[in-house]
């Protein structure tokens, strides 16, 4: 008996159950389908119940810190650089809930397209860094989603 289970955990015996109990008694192929995308999302929601604040606050920083080191090059393609992580600074939340955290993750995510597209006009490490950025956001979403298949389907 867990006292204190986690959101991870709580779905995983949501799993366990499904797959031990349900799945069993279910012999319709579409239905079968449908248990294994379920069972998917489950496993996704899972990963991101235990990490994602922690995710969104490290990519943020990250964001952050990138369009700060290119707002300094002073080069004039980085105007929208420095208005978009301005008003990303103005807007900030300050609070420390999951809901804040995607409300400024929103608007780093404007930062980084803004980053991302300056990048390609200045090329060298300043467009290196910004795209090992975008590659790590990439990353993480392949480790939330996991490996991507159409459950039942052959």
């Amino acid at each position: 008996m867990i006292i204190r289970p986690t959101p991870s955990q709580l779905l995983s015996s949501v799993r366990d159950e499904l797959k031990s109990m349900i799945v069993p008694a279910v012999s319709d192929p579409e239905a079968l389908a449908r248990l294994g995308m379920i069972d998917s999302m489950l496993a996704s929601v899972a990963v991101r119940c235990d990490n994602e604040w922690l995710w969104l606050h490290e990519e943020i920083r990250e964001i952050e810190q990138m369009a700060e080191a290119m707002t300094t090059s002073g080069d004039p393609a980085v105007v929208p650089v420095a208005a978009a992580l301005q008003l990303f600074r103005e807007q900030r939340s300050s609070g420390n809930d999951l809901h804040a955290m995607h409300e400024d993750y929103n608007r780093a995510s404007e930062v980084l397209s803004c980053a991302l597209e300056a990048g390609m006009r200045l090329g060298g490490e300043l467009r290196q860094h910004a795209q090992r950025v975008l590659e790590g956001r990439l990353r993480r979403e392949v480790e939330i989603r996991g490996v991507f298949s159409l459950a039942g389907r052959q």
